[in-house]
């Protein structure tokens, strides 16, 4: 599993658990779930991941602040040279924790130990979250974080259950479209976290929550999913307050499995079906067919694949590494299932999908009634 565009056949989608984890109970409870990435972990439970088949960001003290709320500290690049000797040829090493939601004012600090990362193991992850946002100043923010700390990739955070009982929100659509587009000026990877854990005023999630959530960012092309938290508990590093109200996370307080644990475990499993193809597209363009057009969004043109679909759509054009093109078409209603066969401005000889449920390639079904997708579900098509 490598960080970037150039993969393997055979790397899995990476589906990062966000949550830090010292037990070896909750390692293999978040592999058994379909995670094969977790941050975060300290150098001593790295055996464990690798016995569970798992990457991991490393988390440490001496090279991440040691206090959330705190401005990252330059002279904590000066730190990166004795862990990276003591652990980065350990084969669950992914990367470094290196800073969460930090402000524009702190990139320069952060630009050094991105440097130190790079230049001290080559091809690991100096991890770096960023906020989520909207509009200009959003812009602004994403086109600084690339110039100042040269990252290797792009990750942030927008969780869209917070509008009323039923809703998913606007601003998801906006934020992942900025991200997408920062992310193919600059030709970077960018990783999207979604919520698996309401917390605060966020409402009660359903399994049309976290297939929207999934597949709304595979369509646009995200090379790596996060999930925050995957345990209803506060973290135990960072100095992190307890943010209260911590539910329905995949684990709860206990450690016990939840509902939301077989949920994500479904739409995982589908994931890493599709995952291989997935890696191997370009986003070239998405667009929303009915329903709200979100801001820095469109609606389908000429140049795109797809021409209309009778419901509420999110639709990404792509381009197989070998020529061949893909479309991802997503159902947006939370509550509706719809018919999944677009009409296509030019249609192709031959159309087939790659099954989420087995992974091949498989004739896609006609008549139209015969496949419908449920709500937050997605299905990739393969055209000819």
């Amino acid at each position: 599993m490598l960080l970037g565009n150039v993969r393997a056949a055979t790397d899995p989608y990476p589906l990062m658990a966000w949550d830090y984890v010292d037990d070896e109970k909750t390692l293999k409870l978040m592999s058994d779930c379909g995670v094969n990435l977790v941050g975060f972990v300290r150098p001593q439970m790295l055996d464990a991941c690798k016995k569970y088949k798992l990457k991991a960001l490393v988390f440490d003290e001496s090279v991440a602040s040691d206090d959330y709320a705190k401005p990252f500290d330059a002279k904590l690049a000066d730190n990166l040279p004795a862990l990276i000797k003591k652990v980065n040829k350990h084969p669950a090493v992914y990367g470094y924790h290196i800073k969460d939601e930090p402000g524009a004012a702190e990139f320069p600090a952060l630009a050094q130990s991105v440097a130190k990362v790079k230049e001290l193991a080559p091809g690991k992850w100096p991890y770096i979250n960023l906020y989520p946002g909207m509009g200009k100043d959003y812009d602004a923010y994403l086109e600084q974080f690339v110039k100042t700390c040269q990252p290797t990739a792009l990750s942030y955070d927008n969780y869209p259950l917070s509008m009323g009982e039923g809703k998913f929100s606007y601003g998801f659509w906006v934020n992942i479209a900025q991200v997408r587009d920062a992310a193919r000026k600059h030709d970077l990877p960018f990783w999207n976290i979604i919520l698996t854990a309401p917390h605060w005023g966020y409402r009660e999630l359903t399994q049309a929550d976290l297939r929207l959530q999934m597949y709304g960012s595979l369509v646009y092309g995200a090379r790596g999913i996060s999930f925050y938290k995957f345990i209803s508990a506060s973290l135990p590093i960072l100095k992190a307050p307890d943010l209260g109200n911590f539910r329905m996370a995949p684990l709860d307080q206990f450690g016990e499995k939840t509902t939301t644990w077989d949920w994500l475990r479904n739409v995982n499993h589908q994931v890493q079906n599709i995952g291989p193809t997935m890696l191997k597209l370009h986003s070239d363009d998405v667009y929303h067919i009915g329903g709200e057009l979100p801001d820095r969004n469109h609606r389908p043109t000429e140049t795109n694949l797809v021409k209309n679909i009778a419901g509420e759509f999110v639709v990404g054009d792509f381009t197989h590494e070998d020529g061949t093109r893909y479309v991802m078409v997503v159902n947006k209603n939370l509550t509706e299932s719809y018919s999944a066969m677009p009409e296509f401005h030019v249609a192709p000889k031959k159309l087939e999908f790659v099954s989420s449920w087995t992974g091949k390639v498989e004739k896609f079904p006609a008549p139209f009634y015969t496949y419908f997708l449920a709500p937050g579900q997605g299905v990739l098509l393969r055209l000819e």
